[in-house]
């Protein structure tokens, strides 16, 4: 474990980390997972009272881990933080020049990275108000994102590839209704929507908005089309009779 890393653990307030210290596998994922900036991130947001205990990790994927925190009032908060180090950050880059609000950012990996943290905390926030059922953004600094936990006692809700509806055509309709919502009234599109990225609590939740792209980007007809015909392809698998994504995707758009 890196000198640096051991050091600036005995310069934060161990109270606030304590289970990440007693977990001895979560104590290894941190080490391989925050540097140095995002170790003084996460204690600054502790600080400000975004969270007082960080625990283990609830998701691990490509590109950030998700880990599980407590508030002061016993509140659970989900913390998203992207890898410096291993974020593809080209990818990322290609998705925010096609979104026109986001014109100012370095072609570097850190600037690409907090650019995409910033861009999905504000997706979040669009979509909430635009009445989607999503988790509530909270704060976000640097790689770092704070947002509302989607579970119970620590345990975040299963996917709905894990746990197929009860009544998929229902939940279809429920998904098509948050689509539309999000085109609608929130101008987004999700541009990453699946199974995957459904949480079921038990009606379904839309989770990592981080490719999520505004409808003036030159590909949202492409990236509209692509989340429908990902919902048709699971849905027709649980043999739900549904139209096809064109004829959704015209009916979205209202053309």
């Amino acid at each position: 474990m890196p000198a640096d890393f051991e050091a600036l653990l005995r310069k934060l307030e161990r109270r606030k980390l304590k289970r990440l210290e007693k977990d001895a596998e979560t104590y290894k994922i941190m080490a391989g997972v925050f540097d140095y900036s995002t170790l003084m991130t996460l204690y600054r947001m502790v600080h400000r009272g975004i969270f007082d205990e960080l625990y283990g990790a609830v998701s691990t994927g490509k590109e950030a881990n998700i880990f599980s925190a407590l508030d002061k009032q016993g509140n659970y908060v989900a913390v998203k933080v992207y890898r410096i180090a291993t974020s593809d950050f080209k990818t990322m880059y290609r998705y925010l020049v096609g979104d026109p609000r986001f014109r100012t950012f370095r072609r570097e990996r850190r600037s690409i990275i907090y650019t995409w943290v910033s861009r999905e905390f504000k997706n979040l926030r669009r979509a909430r108000e635009a009445g989607v059922s999503a988790p509530e953004p909270i704060d976000r600094e640097n790689n770092v994102l704070a947002m509302e936990f989607i579970g119970e006692r620590g345990l975040p809700y299963p996917r709905m590839k894990d746990s197929p509806p009860k009544n998929p055509r229902a939940v279809f309709e429920e998904l098509l209704d948050e689509v539309e919502a999000l085109y609608s009234n929130g101008k987004l599109i999700h541009a990453d929507l699946s199974e995957y990225n459904v949480l079921v609590r038990p009606e379904p939740v839309l989770i990592d908005f981080s490719m999520a792209t505004d409808i003036k980007n030159p590909m949202s007809d492409e990236l509209l089309l692509r989340d429908l015909s990902n919902l048709v392809n699971y849905f027709r698998k649980l043999k739900v009779k549904v139209p096809e994504p064109i004829e959704l995707f015209t009916k979205i758009k209202g053309e």
